[in-house]
């Protein structure tokens, strides 16, 4: 693997026919020698998380915007993405000296956070060194009553994942199936409906400020 797309975004090229990913974007977990893993962020279900669970009266009302997304075509566990600082494990593509990831590092392990002991938190609170991680994703039964409560917090509950077996990511890389752009959380958590062409737009550019810095594509002097 040339790049290791940890903490990254996927964008679904517009000739990718594959119907499980047609105008996808998949937000990556993990990208190592043994494969990749990630979930889409934009393909909303009918379902919603407070259907799952029993809240007592004294759990408040529970936030109104948490369908359940479609992650990717393997079953898989429930998961929530969110913006809520110490609640599961954070996602990125950084080392702790601002460098990418190695093949195989995790942004946890690679990064240095300090857990703070907040009483008004039951899980305290997490600072990183090298500031916020684009998101982060937990499992957990507890974390997720949780952000249900959090109507502050941005918040994706994702069914199902995206898999991708060794080097076979790299491979659909290469041939052009997808194209790789940061983690802008106000994609991860905005209007899925708009995700995919606000995905392309920022990763085009991306793409022109790298050949051309400094120069303004929006100004119309230029065309």
């Amino acid at each position: 693997m040339a790049t290791n797309l940890s903490g990254r975004l996927l964008i679904a090229s517009p000739y990718l026919s594959d119907g499980n990913f047609l105008r996808s974007v998949v937000f990556v977990i993990r990208h190592d020698v043994e494969g990749a893993f990630g979930l889409t962020i934009n393909r909303p279900t009918e379902r919603r998380f407070r259907d799952l669970v029993e809240l007592s009266p004294a759990e408040g009302n529970p936030r109104c915007d948490d369908e359940i997304y479609r992650g990717g075509p393997v079953e898989g566990p429930l998961l929530a993405l969110h913006d809520l600082a110490g609640v599961g494990e954070p996602c990125g593509p950084y080392d702790a000296a601002g460098k990418p990831l190695s093949p195989g590092q995790t942004y946890s392990e690679a990064s240095k956070f300090t857990l703070h002991e907040f009483p008004a938190e039951p899980w305290g609170s997490m600072s990183i060194e090298l500031g916020n991680p684009p998101a982060w994703i937990t499992g957990d039964d507890d974390h997720l009553r949780i952000l249900l409560r959090r109507p502050d917090a941005r918040v994706r509950y994702v069914a199902h994942y995206s898999g991708w077996g060794p080097g076979q990511l790299d491979e659909e890389l290469r041939v052009g199936g997808w194209l790789a752009g940061d983690a802008d959380p106000d994609i991860i958590f905005g209007d899925p409906d708009l995700c995919w062409e606000k995905a392309v737009r920022q990763c085009g550019h991306d793409i022109l400020t790298e050949i051309a810095p400094g120069v303004r594509f929006g100004d119309p002097d230029l065309n």
